[in-house]
């Protein structure tokens, strides 16, 4: 399959081989790929193999922009051949642009695992573990510390061990215990540590570190399964409490008073929670006498009593994935309804994500969440931009054009976040397509409209910028920054902001490009 990545010709993407898996990475993420540009001809520019890099650090030079846009589609295996114009690839440097063939080879999840969140301990998995629990407090893992460096250099004294240790107890240094917590079964990970001294382990040898850094490589072997505590009864979560408390003390004497406030945090969270929320407005609930509220601050302590366990999406089957998407996004189209905008967009979301993955599906099945996940896709767009996350609302209007490069909802609801970020070229560009494929949409004329009155005043006021900057060299009007004077330029007064627009009669106003749910509309969109 091939795809346009920018919608203007610039990177057309075709799949060489497909990838596997559910996950795409993110601006910001580490991959290790693989990247071999050529000519037109075939004539090797660059080659760069297991390459680790991160998505926006623009350490790909001229082809970040390409590679980047390209990645954020990708999953883990895949080949991806990109053509790309000279605008994309070396620019004049190498004219006549080029072909640059990328492998997703792995991608690196990050993250900071410190008690403060501070960055003093950071977890990279290099190899992904195996189902989706990770070890809970108490229980009993299995974890090789395979290598420990400075960086560049092992740490003198270091001695690799298979440790058998029971989470949060404190029988291994914390850095291993903070560790433990977030790993999945046979999952490897290198955890760099900014903090030596929570990673003193006499266990490994390492008694004492003088080193400024640590960097262990690890792997977590094996777990026993601990109870949930949302399982617990009454009896069992005051007794788990209470040896949690004294693990706690027990970390406090010797110290350790990380580990011993993160266990002394675990018994709070474990009877109540406190909620601080300063949008008063989503606390508003009539069924606890706060149908209005006039505070700035709204804090709330809570406790989880109890709850029912509902069937996990990872274990549902096809058909009640569908039929769970299905109901999601009626929920979604009610919350949106009623202009709860955010509990909405969380719905959108969530069936969007539990469609991220659907190459397996039955092709019956794969047709309906593919339709699920861009009506999701385009409501969560609508929601986006009526508060005003423009940006976020471009990203979702892109994920339905990848494979739906017409639609008129994704395309008018893109120049709209375009007119909300101040981007009034792209946004008349785009409501111009959408007029190209839907000449009776009144909406897309108004808003071409208002992006042409908007550009012109950013045209005035550089142009008037240009004519103090230029007011000793000469008189006589000023062009505009990119045009040359002509006799009307100084008198114009807009009466050709729809000139570029196709004719149209005067017909009834278009339907379905205004920001209300997508299953909504009578214009072509899927059924609900």
């Amino acid at each position: 399959s091939k795809s346009d990545l920018f919608q203007d010709g610039g990177v057309i993407k075709a799949e060489v081989q497909e990838g596997s898996g559910y996950k795409n990475p993110k601006d910001g993420d580490e991959v290790k790929l693989s990247l071999k540009a050529t000519t037109k001809d075939g004539a090797t520019i660059e080659e760069k193999p297991g390459l680790e890099y991160i998505l926006g650090s623009g350490a790909l030079g001229p082809l970040s922009k390409a590679v980047d846009k390209a990645l954020q589609g990708m999953k883990k295996g895949e080949v991806a051949e990109l053509t790309c114009t000279e605008e994309y690839a070396y620019g004049s440097e190498k004219p006549g642009g080029a072909t640059v063939t990328v492998t997703l080879e792995q991608m690196y999840e990050t993250k900071d695992i410190s008690y403060g969140k501070d960055k003093t301990l950071i977890k990279k998995t290099i190899v992904e573990g195996q189902g989706w629990d990770t070890a809970k407090d108490t229980a009993k893992v299995t974890l090789n510390v395979e290598v420990a460096t400075d960086g560049a250099s092992a740490l003198p004294g270091f001695s690799s061990q298979v440790l058998e240790f029971n989470v949060g107890n404190g029988e291994v240094c914390d850095a291993l215990e903070f560790a433990a917590a977030d790993m999945k079964k046979r999952e490897k990970a290198i955890l760099t540590c900014s903090r030596p001294s929570i990673c003193a382990e006499e266990k490994l040898g390492l008694k004492t570190i003088s080193a400024e850094k640590v960097v262990l490589t690890l792997e977590m072997q094996d777990f026993e399964k601990a109870k949930e505590t949302h399982s617990m009864s009454e009896e069992e979560k005051v007794e788990f409490g209470a040896a949690q408390k004294e693990v706690g003390s027990n970390l406090f004497r010797s110290g350790r008073m990380q580990l011993a406030m993160q266990r002394y945090k675990k018994v709070i969270e474990l009877f109540k929670a406190i909620l601080t929320c300063s949008r008063p407005s989503i606390c508003a609930e009539e069924k606890l006498g706060l149908k209005t509220i006039s505070a700035e601050k709204v804090v709330l302590t809570l406790e989880m009593q109890d709850f029912e366990k509902a069937k996990e999406t990872h274990s549902m089957s096809e058909e009640e994935k569908v039929e769970f998407g299905a109901a999601q996004k009626e929920v979604g189209s009610n919350l949106f309804r009623s202009g709860r905008m955010q509990l909405a967009m969380q719905r959108y979301k969530k069936v969007t994500e539990l469609f991220s993955y659907i190459d397996n599906f039955k092709e019956e099945n794969k047709g309906k969440a593919k339709d699920l996940k861009k009506i999701c896709e385009l409501n969560r767009a609508a929601c986006l931009i009526k508060v005003k996350d423009f940006a976020e609302a471009r990203t979702s209007c892109d994920n339905v054009l990848k494979d739906d490069a017409q639609n008129v909802k994704a395309l008018f609801r893109k120049a709209q976040a375009e007119f909300g970020l101040k981007n009034f070229d792209e946004s008349m560009r785009i409501a111009k397509k959408v007029v190209e494929v839907d000449p009776q949409n009144k909406e897309a004329r108004g808003l071409y409209k208002d992006a042409h009155a908007e550009q012109k005043k950013v045209d005035q006021q550089a142009k008037g910028l240009f004519a103090k900057m230029c007011g000793g060299l000469g008189k006589g009007p000023i062009p505009a920054p990119g045009k040359s004077a002509g006799p009307m330029d100084e008198d114009s007064d807009g009466d050709e902001d729809d000139a570029d627009l196709p004719e149209t009669a005067a017909d009834p106003p278009s339907e379905g490009t205004e920001n209300k749910p997508s299953d909504e509309t009578s214009e072509a969109a899927p059924a609900s």
